[in-house]
């Protein structure tokens, strides 16, 4: 390739990358305006609300619903643990459909009529000694904060 055309090609690159900023460096994406609120009543059954000496290595929340989550492509829920500052917050898998027998030991009994089964899993281990609080969250509401100002947390334990 010679120069000129390594020039006109690097000319080319320059404006498809500067049409693909939209012109001007603003973002799209909306800054949430209200907390998170699940399309049905959530209970966390495990770690039970206000559990102490839950394990650090605890690798899923199970919870009772009133109802089935909305599975469209615009509903995915998940939840956010908050941990202490030198912990930060931990995001967990999306809920996924469980039953009753897959409860572990130790589970709240729920007190919802004929509840629907879930569980989301954590990724990471936690923080020992520390206290967790735990919040929902909808991965595709961009309108929606899962913990700030007016969120409510579902439950809050703390780890041995």
């Amino acid at each position: 390739m010679n120069v000129r055309n390594f020039g006109i090609l690097a000319v080319a690159v320059a404006l498809l990358g500067l049409a693909a900023c939209n012109g001007g460096g603003t973002s799209s994406t909306p800054t949430p305006t209200k907390p998170c609120v699940a399309p049905v009543t959530v209970q966390v059954l495990y770690p039970q609300p206000g559990a102490t000496a839950v394990p650090a290595t605890l690798s899923a929340i199970y919870v009772a619903t009133s109802g089935a989550f909305p599975s469209d492509s615009n509903n995915a829920w998940d939840t956010v643990l908050v941990g202490p500052p030198a912990y930060g917050t931990q995001f967990t898998g999306q809920f996924t459909a469980t039953t009753a027998s897959a409860l572990p030991a130790g589970s709240a009994t729920p007190t919802i009529t004929n509840p629907q089964y879930y569980s989301t899993a954590l990724t990471n281990t936690l923080a020992t000694g520390s206290g967790f609080s735990l919040y929902i969250n909808n991965l595709n509401d961009a309108n929606c904060y899962a913990v700030g100002t007016g969120a409510s947390a579902l439950s809050s334990f703390s780890t041995q």
